[in-house]
């Protein structure tokens, strides 16, 4: 759960940092700056993270990895 709020929180930032909308869809690339050691997170649990657009919160294919709404 806490990767998938540093994404959320990453995607927010670039979003900001670089004038986009709700419904830009960052790649991973792009928000490798906004992580320590500019490494994305890797789901502890093996599950694969899908990034999104800016106005839906990332999530895990893990059922139960989910951001509290």
């Amino acid at each position: 759960i806490n990767n998938l709020r540093q994404i959320d929180a990453a995607k927010q930032q670039w979003a900001l940092e670089n004038s986009k909308t709700a419904d830009a869809v960052p790649s991973a690339q792009d928000l490798l700056p906004y992580f320590s050691n500019l490494v994305f997170p890797v789901c502890p649990s093996g599950g694969a993270y899908t990034i999104n657009t800016v106005g839906v919160p990332p999530a895990c294919s893990v059922p139960g990895h989910v951001l509290p709404q």
